[in-house]
């Protein structure tokens, strides 16, 4: 028969279990870090709304550094016809990423002509796997901070960067 002495340690035992298990998830509660960014990523960005296209490849270290080429499909400057510019980009840049997901890249662009130019990228982890014990981004979206300085007109870039296999950085 139960008595209160053995009401009271089922009671203990259930409350502790609760508290326990809420400290056992606390503690398995993973966080992106710099490594979660790790590898090659083909890039596809759209500027304003369809005005232009980049496609290109990067590959981010795992440690905070970025390198990125693309080829950007917008128009020419002044064409009443239509006339499309294509224009050879690359990328060199760090990266910072917060525990939720969120982070910016900030990167220094340089055209084919030597024009080099700054931008910031504000970006969110959509996408992961866990793997080896720590969450690996498979697809990362970016919004630049400031217009394109690829394709005049204050147009804005948006890119979705969408890992691939791991064979390392890739090669032009």
């Amino acid at each position: 028969m139960f008595n209160q002495r053995s009401l009271f340690v089922a009671a203990a035992v259930v409350f502790n279990g609760f508290f326990g298990m809420s400290a056992a998830n606390a503690q398995s509660t993973q966080c992106y870090t710099l490594a979660s960014l790790q590898g090659s990523y083909s890039i596809i960005g759209n500027y304003g709304a369809n005005v232009g296209m980049a496609l290109g490849v990067g590959y981010l270290d795992g440690n905070g550094n970025l390198t990125r080429t693309s080829v950007v499909n917008g128009p020419t400057a002044g064409s009443t016809t239509g006339a499309r510019t294509i224009t050879t980009t690359t990328n060199t840049g760090t990266y910072t990423v917060n525990c939720n997901g969120t982070g910016k890249f900030s990167r220094i662009l340089t055209l084919a002509d030597g024009t080099k130019s700054t931008g910031v990228d504000d970006f969110v982890i959509t996408g992961a796997i866990v793997q080896g014990g720590r969450l690996l981004a498979t697809t990362i979206v970016d919004a630049q901070q400031i217009p394109s300085a690829v394709i005049p007109g204050g147009i804005f870039l948006t890119r979705t960067h969408t890992r691939l296999p791991d064979f390392g950085p890739l090669q032009n």
